[in-house]
Parts: C-alpha cells; sequence; structure tokens
C-alpha cells in the first residue's frame, strides 16, 4: 500500500514562500516512497461559511456545496493518509481561502471525524521576521486537533531548528528582503518535516 501525502497551498500566491515550503516537504516525502499531491486553494470556489449548522445533522452535508468546489477539495482531503498545510500571515491570521477552508471542514469532524487519526503538519509564512508565523501554525495545529487529526512536527536539529518550519521574507538586516524560497532554515525544516511525515505514514500503513 502506498502513501498518499497531500500537500495544502494556504496562500493566493502559487509561487511564495508557502508554495516553496509545500513543493520542498512533498519532494523529500517522496523520496520515501510516498504517492504525493500538491492542491492549490486558490484553484477553487469555496464559498464562505453562513453558520446555518445544517451539517449537524445528518446527512451532515453543507448546502453551499452544491454550488461551489468544496467537495473536490474534501474528496482529495479524506483520500490522504497525511496532510500538509501552509499558509502566510495575513494581517496576523490566515488568508480568507485557508480560512474558508477550515471552516467549511465542519461537515467532516460531525459526520463522525472523517479525517480522524490522518497525519497532519502545519507551516507557516510571514513577510516580517516577527510577522505572526507562529500564530498561523498554531491556528493550523487548532484545526487539525478539532478535526481529529494526529499534529507532528520535524526533527531536526533540537537546538537551532523548529519543529514547524516558518519562512520569512525580511532579512538580517533591518531593510532587507529576500525573495520566497530563499529562506534557507526554513526550507530545511520543511524538507524534514515532509521526509518524517513519509516515514510515519509508511510505517502506519505496512
Amino acid at each position: 500500500m502506498v502513501a498518499k501525502i497531500l500537500g495544502i497551498v494556504g496562500s493566493p500566491r502559487k509561487k511564495g514562500a508557502s508554495a516553496t515550503m509545500i513543493d520542498t516537504a512533498l519532494a523529500s516525502a517522496k523520496e520515501t516512497g510516498a504517492e504525493i499531491e500538491r492542491l492549490d486553494l486558490v484553484d477553487y470556489n469555496v464559498k464562505n461559511c453562513t453558520g446555518c449548522d445544517a451539517c449537524l445533522k445528518p446527512p451532515n452535508e453543507c448546502p453551499l456545496s452544491k454550488d461551489d468546489d468544496y467537495l473536490k477539495i474534501e474528496q482529495k482531503v479524506i483520500g490522504a493518509n497525511a496532510i500538509i498545510l501552509a499558509a502566510p500571515s495575513y494581517f496576523s491570521g490566515v488568508p480568507v481561502l485557508t480560512q474558508n477552508f477550515i471552516d467549511r471542514s465542519r461537515p467532516m469532524k460531525m459526520a463522525k471525524y472523517k479525517l480522524q487519526d490522518k497525519i497532519f503538519a502545519a507551516m507557516g509564512a510571514s513577510g516580517l521576521r516577527q510577522g505572526g508565523g507562529e500564530r498561523i501554525v498554531d491556528q493550523l495545529n487548532a484545526f487539525a486537533l478539532t478535526q481529529g487529526m494526529v499534529v507532528v512536527g520535524g526533527l531536526g536539529h533540537p537546538v537551532i531548528e523548529m519543529n514547524s518550519p516558518i519562512a520569512t521574507l525580511q532579512g538580517e538586516d533591518l531593510k532587507a528582503f529576500r525573495k520566497p524560497g530563499e529562506d534557507q532554515l526554513a526550507n530545511a525544516i520543511a524538507k524534514g518535516l515532509g521526509k518524517r511525515v513519509g516515514n510515519l505514514i509508511a510505517k502506519l500503513i505496512k
């Protein structure tokens, strides 16, 4: 049985820092023998949750799914053994397309935790070095825990590498900035995280 790992880009920028980390993590996971797929939320039309609570009752379906693309995303998420989700900090919170994805995932929980026990890993990005990337990771992990997923982090250098990669565009100098993908530390952590996710799934599906 081949492990399936889905990398979700929660940024509207397909070549931004979040996308770079997803590509890095997926490439590393692929080296463990996993089957990988990248999903860009910006490619899908997902309507805002209106709080109607229809999903609380059987058949636990969202009425908005009849007219948008959420079920296409849901099918890929449910079919994966592991999910790696990366999002940037937009004014101290995830972008609206990522929030829509999280909000609309509620039916999967209400239908007896369809995502339970899937491996989940979060990655964040911010323009400034102290631009809220940690809060993004916390927000994404809270989503995973609410869905009953198993949250994991990387196991890089115990002193200089965080468990969840957070890419920033700000360099060492106050007014120095770099292009997406040039944060070497974030890329190294993302690589290690992808490898760990791949190896964990390989053990679990034996």
